[in-house]
């Protein structure tokens, strides 16, 4: 049976696992290896409220992760680098330390007391990545053990999905190891499942944008979702000899993530307003402010959002009716929440313009289209600043040379990414704006900013495909000899004998 070839975005990994993880794996027998890309986000969010729209990029750093099944009921996880100072995190045990008898993974109770007697809760993550497929029913309890290798080629520092890259990338490693075919790997309920794991057993609100791109983006296109129960996916085309960079700036992330999450949160609680006052009137409910029209809210349904409130006199009126928005609500907190959902409702039709102008450049050329979608960007970050209240005058420093440089260096517009969960700045330009771009990078890194910087600044524009439209190679890393060299050489001499 011919050896397949390898895919060349997995070269890097398949040289690193000699050396790094050939005492746990077989390399002359056969086993799966997966990639999951880096995930960044152009424009929309903060939240995906129904009817919202949110435009993202899959970058072409990614996770990576190699499974081989074993004889025994042994299991041996290794994260390459894993740890605070980039030593490996290990955990080794067998099928019946994480599930029982029956089938099912262990009460998180006593998976949390394992890994924390052990010093490995970063385990937990795995647990997660296993109970959401199982929850989906795209994964049963193991019948052999395994041993899995994980590398992160990703930014140290957040801002490029890294949790949901790596909890997609090991997912289509269990799911290579149960023997199932890559034609039916669903791209869709995979991300559903990565974004179920993570809030079931780490408490923690994955954007299901991030899960979808990390899993079905494509090359030279962005990932533009209409949100809703069945969220409405197309790929947006980045046209020829321009792109949508990431410039990392390597600090730490700009804004804490409760405050990500009020931002959020503001809008939906100035959403529950409207609709109560629409409940009144026996109107239609709206989803989220993205279902709303900037013409809609300016004549009058703006009113009927209070400017200002906390978080408890809301959650006093809310809580019993909004149970899945109080969760997010802190009644310690003053809310803007008017100015937090204009924010959401023009949000969302700046995401459209944004594809929208992408798409007319590619069809005209005419680079007008590109300095329209260079100032939607821009919009929008002042809208994260005065809106939102998402700020910092290093992100503000930046944008303010790409600015300057403009359309004759090439560069047409930038915005902070993710709503500050980085120190990641958004850019679209051409492919000669990239001399520019590192040049700014290196003035940054030399001036008044440049104590907070933990990790040197970079530059990421190449992009990449999705976990689930790749798949996995499966195969054998170092073959045997078919015939060695003195066996061969024995029977070349037996046939001379007769």
């Amino acid at each position: 049976m011919p050896q397949p070839a390898l895919n060349p975005s997995l070269l890097p990994f398949s040289l690193l696992l000699p050396g790094s993880a050939g005492d746990i794996l077989q390399l002359d027998a056969p086993m799966w290896m997966t990639r999951a890309p880096a995930v960044y986000q152009v424009v929309g969010g903060p939240g995906e409220h129904t009817g919202s729209a949110t435009l993202h990029v899959a970058g072409s750093r990614a996770v990576y992760s190699a499974i081989q099944n074993r004889e025994d009921d042994e299991i041996h996880i290794r994260i390459l680098g894993g740890g605070e100072q980039g030593e490996n995190l290990e955990w080794s045990g067998r099928i019946s330390d994480i599930y029982t008898k029956k089938g099912p993974p262990r009460s998180l109770a006593v998976l949390e007391a394992l890994f924390e007697e052990t010093d490995s809760m970063w385990m937990m993550r795995m647990m997660a990545t296993m109970i959401g497929l199982r929850r989906t029913h795209q994964l049963n309890t193991p019948k052999f053990g395994f041993s899995l290798v994980v590398w992160s080629r990703l930014p140290v520092l957040n801002g490029f999905g890294g949790d949901v890259a790596m909890m997609t990338s090991t997912a289509m490693a269990f799911k290579a190891s149960t023997g199932l075919d890559k034609k039916r790997v669903d791209g869709i309920r995979l991300a559903r499942a990565i974004v179920h794991g993570a809030k079931e057993v780490m408490g923690l609100r994955m954007p299901l944008a991030d899960a979808i791109t990390c899993a079905l983006a494509e090359r030279q296109t962005g990932m533009f979702i209409e949100h809703g129960a069945d969220p409405g996916m197309q790929w947006a085309p980045i046209p020829d000899h321009t792109f949508i960079g990431a410039i990392d700036l390597g600090m730490d992330p700009i804004t804490e993530e409760e405050d990500r999450v009020a931002a959020e949160a503001g809008a939906a609680m100035g959403m529950a307003h409207l609709n109560k006052e629409r409940r009144k009137q026996k109107e239609p409910q709206y989803g989220g402010w993205g279902q709303v029209t900037p013409k809609e809210f300016e004549g009058g349904l703006r009113s009927f959002v209070p400017a200002r409130e906390s978080g408890a006199d809301w959650l006093a009126a809310f809580t019993k009716d909004e149970p899945e928005i109080a969760e997010l609500v802190d009644p310690d907190r003053p809310y803007r929440q008017r100015a937090l959902s204009e924010h959401q409702m023009r949000e969302s039709g700046r995401v459209h313009r944004f594809v929208e102008q992408l798409a007319e450049y590619a069809r005209t050329k005419r680079e007008d289209h590109l300095s329209e979608a260079g100032k939607v960007l821009g919009s929008s970050h002042r809208s994260l600043r005065d809106k939102c209240g998402i700020q910092d005058d290093a992100i503000d420093e930046v944008l303010g040379k790409i600015q300057s440089a403009g359309r004759d260096a090439g560069l047409f517009g930038g915005r902070l990414a993710g709503a500050g969960a980085g120190a990641v700045i958004v850019v679209l330009a051409h492919q000669a704006g990239e001399e520019r771009l590192r040049e700014i990078m290196d003035e940054f890194a030399a001036g008044p900013f440049a104590e907070r910087i933990v990790d040197p600044p970079s530059l990421h524009i190449e992009t990449d495909r999705g976990a689930a439209m790749t798949g996995w190679w499966e195969g054998v890393l170092q073959p045997k000899e078919s015939e060695p060299e003195e066996a061969a050489a024995a029977s070349a001499e037996a046939k001379d004998g007769e």
